[in-house]
């Protein structure tokens, strides 16, 4: 979702709002500090550079599963409990995340993730991860499962923002011949913004996201009333050719 829509990015076709998902995620990775963990949990066949180390589609053999029990155990003592080195260690995968160390950031989100496999930060980062790599689909199925575990009101207002712009952005890019899909994502998209500025109708980033989605879904009016909306609240100037398409498109209410 994506610095988490950490950079001044431009509207679609791009990459960089891939890489951009989870702006109030920033603040928690922030507090992380890297710690030397036992790196035992990694799988050296590539299994390793995905969620959940691949599972359940790709079997974990029974030596790197004894090698998860080890580094279960040695970080419950490192941390003094698991969800205590879930977070820290989900921090850090921000953190790597935010350095563009894409490697790193999926090693350190698995090794939270076996501490505590109902993190919902683990899963926002692993849709970060599948967003930026270009895999809009998988990502968002980890973010939606981040939508079901996240206890947190603000970091919740936050995450629904970068579901409705992953599912508007997954939207815009599926072919003619799927429109019934196109316009299914398109609903979600709508759906997740609106329930982001009902916990928190200040907050500025989704009713940028949205104005720029409703473009997307040819819906000019209503994308200028959430660009109003949006520099009311002081959200992040618009990309400039944003602003001219949609002028050309329907003009700006005076």
């Amino acid at each position: 979702m994506v610095e988490v829509l950490m950079t001044k990015e431009s509207r679609l076709p791009t990459n960089v709002r891939r890489a951009s998902i989870l702006i109030a995620a920033i603040v928690y990775a922030a507090a992380g500090i890297f710690v030397t963990v036992n790196a035992g949990a990694a799988q050296g066949d590539g299994a390793d550079n995905l969620p959940m180390f691949g599972q359940p589609k790709i079997a974990r053999p029974e030596n790197l599963k004894k090698a998860d029990d080890d580094f279960i155990r040695d970080s419950t003592l490192r941390f003094g409990n698991r969800i205590a080195g879930s977070n820290t260690l989900a921090a850090q995968g921000w953190t790597a995340l935010r350095a563009r160390q894409g490697d790193v950031a999926m090693q350190r989100f698995n090794q939270a993730w076996l501490l505590n496999p109902k993190n919902y930060r683990v899963f926002w980062g692993f849709g970060a991860l599948m967003s930026e790599r270009g895999k809009l689909a998988e990502a968002l199925e980890h973010l939606e499962t981040a939508r079901q575990l996240v206890d947190d009101p603000a970091q919740r207002v936050a995450l629904l923002c970068d579901l409705g712009t992953v599912h508007s952005e997954y939207a815009a890019r599926l072919p003619p011949d799927r429109q019934l899909e196109r316009a299914q994502h398109f609903v979600l998209a709508n759906s997740r913004f609106t329930e982001s500025l009902e916990n928190d109708p200040s907050y500025a980033m989704s009713w940028r996201e949205w104005a720029m989605s409703l473009y997307e879904q040819e819906r000019y009016a209503e994308a200028w009333v959430k660009v109003k909306q949006a520099r009311e609240n002081r959200a992040e100037p618009f990309p400039p050719d944003f602003l001219k398409k949609l002028a050309a498109k329907t003009p700006e209410p005076k």
